[in-house]
């Protein structure tokens, strides 16, 4: 039985510590590594974004989802970058979004007119490696 035991822990061990190299939470949210970037998984409502604050660097693949009725879109900015969805995402909508982030700080925000002041912004950090 001890070694039926251990053998359960091992496996759990190896399964939590495997997830732990390919995926991270932070604000509620989650990314996984795509083996050239990130899947980062965002929620939109009314009116904030939750997603990681920190993921690392390389070609993002933002995964947009508008938990909410009222339309949204997704804005970034910062070392370079300018990039929003070109249509705003309907209530209970999705959409996604590609971009190449180097290692910095970057403004998330809605860009509907009044939304980032109603809080829908963050800033976020695209660190090196992964």
């Amino acid at each position: 039985m001890k070694n039926f035991t251990y053998f359960l822990f091992m496996i759990g061990f190896c399964l939590l510590t495997g997830c732990a190299t390919s995926q991270s939470s932070s604000n509620g949210m989650t990314y996984r590594w795509n083996g050239s970037g990130a899947d980062v998984y965002v929620t939109e409502d009314d009116f904030h974004i939750h997603m990681p604050t920190t993921f690392p660097a390389g070609n993002e693949t933002f995964h947009i989802t508008n938990s909410s009725n009222t339309k949204h879109n997704f804005k970034i900015n910062g070392n370079g970058v300018e990039q929003s969805l070109p249509e705003e995402i309907p209530g209970l909508g999705s959409a996604v979004m590609n971009v190449t982030l180097t290692p910095g700080t970057y403004h998330i925000l809605c860009p509907i007119l009044g939304h980032a002041d109603l809080g829908m912004r963050l800033d976020v950090t695209v660190t090196q490696g992964h």
